[in-house]
């Protein structure tokens, strides 16, 4: 008998470890969300993370949610935080004026096919969404343009992070 048989390779073991933390942080995402810990919400909440968490491993299993964040790209999330409150005001100052948004397209260059890169766009889609008043819709490999929704056109930033 083998010590690749007798031990294994361990990867029942990471996949488990994998579905756990999924169903771990989803369930707490469902109980921040919700905002309370009455019984059929907690039930509610563990039916959807499990649920999640099987989907999540699912793909991750694939090879499909492939991404490295590089933690020096941290340092940028302060600015997009400091554009919440003022945002805010802006738009909820605007509500009664109906604002006609509109799409523009920004230059991002996306990188390739490096976990590194799939990194970078997510959390360029995360952190330029943070904000009221802009959504980003799409980043685009091909063209390196970003597809982003202002409410307020011009009251962004000119780039995303």
């Amino acid at each position: 008998m083998s010590d690749q048989t007798s031990l294994g390779n361990g990867v029942p073991m990471r996949r488990v470890a994998a579905w756990l933390s999924w169903f771990a942080g989803l369930l707490v995402l469902w109980l921040l969300l919700v905002g309370t810990v009455q019984y059929v919400e907690r039930i509610a909440g563990l039916c959807a993370a499990a649920v999640g968490a099987t989907g999540a491993e699912i793909v991750r299993s694939q090879g499909l949610l492939r991404f490295r964040v590089e933690w020096r790209r941290l340092r940028f999330v302060w600015r997009p935080l400091l554009r919440v409150v003022p945002e805010f005001l802006l738009v909820l100052a605007a509500v009664v004026q109906r604002p006609q948004g509109r799409f523009r397209s920004i230059a991002f260059p996306t990188g390739g096919e490096r976990a590194v890169d799939a990194g970078r766009r997510a959390f360029a889609v995360v952190a330029g969404s943070l904000a009221p008043n802009r959504l980003v819709v799409d980043v685009d490999e091909g063209s390196g343009d970003a597809l982003v929704h202002e409410l307020l056109p011009g009251s962004g930033a000119p780039e995303l992070p």
